[in-house]
């Protein structure tokens, strides 16, 4: 019997214009009065999320939502933070230093905000605060409090010059952090250990949810360490090949409301 169904946000759930069609909503709420959780692993930030928490009904105390990639679980209704991995002043410092080296631009970002540099590598800037749903601000990175904590950081470039630049980092550094494509052009870094796979764990973990108990549902690269798991897994009809060798199954694609059939699938 499926008792929770995690679920990637952009690509997946998601339209390409951003919406979740009726059938997916349909699917959802059915899931939903069957006992199903309905857990959005997602990238976004909290604050993306309030909307969708909403429009899908995820308003009891035991109904989250993992954001940042996995640094965050938190419950849909209020945003009480359960689960929290964090990043130090000392390594943005470090990934700054060396991203800078490479001509990469680079977005820290917290609870509250996209923080753009004062200035970008010359010819390559950042085009994640224009396509985020955070609030970002142009900030003077060597103003930052020591204390300062952040959920991830985001290269967002070029496709073709990060793909370029990409094998030139150092490769000790990304040992020391987890790393995930969540777009050919995008490029994140979270504490080590950190993903949606591992919060999909400790989630589970929580509630008392076995792996044959759980589908997940994804498309991209950042969604690999969910769907890599031994649950039931699924890839979108829009996933790249990667993901689709991964799949026990393959449901339509994000516009063609690839979720709700999947959801039917498992659960009716």
């Amino acid at each position: 019997m499926i008792k929770l169904i995690a679920i990637d946000l952009d690509g997946t759930l998601l339209t390409t214009d951003k919406k979740i069609s009726r059938e997916n909503i349909e699917a959802l709420h059915y899931a939903h009065s069957k006992g199903v959780k309905i857990v959005i692993c997602t990238g976004r930030p909290y604050l993306a999320m309030t909307d969708f928490v909403e429009e899908i009904g995820l308003n009891t105390d035991d109904d989250y939502v993992i954001i940042f990639n996995g640094a965050q679980v938190r419950r849909a209704s209020d945003g009480k933070v359960l689960l929290s991995n964090k990043l130090s002043l000392s390594d943005m410092e470090k990934w700054y230093q060396e991203l800078t080296r490479l001509d990469l631009p680079i977005n820290p970002i917290d609870d509250e905000w996209v923080y753009e540099p004062t200035a970008y590598p010359e010819g390559y800037p950042s085009f994640y605060a224009e396509t985020s749903p955070a609030p970002s601000k142009v900030f003077d990175f060597s103003k930052f409090e020591s204390e300062h904590k952040f959920n991830k950081f985001v290269i967002t470039v070029d496709e073709a010059h990060l793909a370029k630049q990409m094998p030139q980092i150092d490769p000790g550094l990304m040992a020391d952090y987890s790393t995930s494509l969540s777009h050919p052009y995008q490029l994140e870094v979270m504490e080590l250990g950190t993903n949606k796979g591992n919060a999909v764990l400790g989630l589970a973990e929580k509630m008392g949810i076995s792996m044959d108990e759980i589908v997940a549902i994804g498309d991209q690269e950042n969604d690999r360490s969910m769907l890599e798991l031994p649950l039931h897994s699924v890839a979108m009809g829009n996933a790249i090949p990667a993901m689709k060798e991964l799949a026990e199954f393959i449901t339509d694609s994000n516009d063609n409301s690839g979720v709700a059939k999947a959801i039917y699938h498992y659960v009716k």
